[in-house]
């Protein structure tokens, strides 16, 4: 099972802003379904608002797991360096000029909900308003899981047909 609790002491900073980060219930997900991409042991500590899950390793260094990207990288040393970074997000992990136009068209969030793609990253999908829906974050982990588990053996540039059903 690969889930955990953020300690109180961080609670905190992942809520430095908190339109930043989903509700601090993500830190109890279960990413079971990612497995082979994680580091073992780790502890979740938040999410972007895209669902995409930042996670600290048994040596203090901070992944982040692109869920709708089917990637995972390692992008910080520290906790304290992830959290520096988060201020002013040079580095884009937080997605900030994509939420604030998503903001802008009137898709504001519920605690319960993150930003989606209609036609994920993995597949091409660009980073654009017209792309992204609002779904329940529980729904979309779930989701971009099955799609990650589906996928994951095959050569890149295989094509993919995906079937919706009831």
């Amino acid at each position: 099972m690969l889930a955990a609790k953020l300690p109180a002491r961080h609670h905190w900073q992942m809520q430095q802003n908190y339109s930043d980060f989903l509700a601090v219930e993500i830190t109890a997900v279960q990413l079971d379904a990612w497995a082979d991409l994680l580091p073992v042991p780790c502890r979740v500590l938040g999410s972007n608002l895209f669902g995409d899950v930042f996670l600290a390793d048994a040596g203090g260094a901070i992944h982040m797991l692109e869920v709708a990207a089917a990637s995972i990288a390692e992008i910080a040393a520290s906790e304290e360096e992830f959290h520096q970074r988060c201020v002013d997000d040079a580095d884009g992990w937080l997605l900030r000029p994509l939420v604030d136009r998503c903001r802008s068209a009137g898709m504001v969030l519920s605690s319960t909900q993150c930003y989606a793609f209609t036609t994920l990253p993995l597949f091409g999908g660009e980073y654009k308003v017209d792309n992204i829906w609002i779904c329940a974050w529980t729904e979309w982990l779930s989701f971009t899981a099955t799609i990650y588990a589906q996928t994951k053996d095959l050569p890149d540039g295989s094509t993919v047909a995906i079937k919706f059903v009831d």
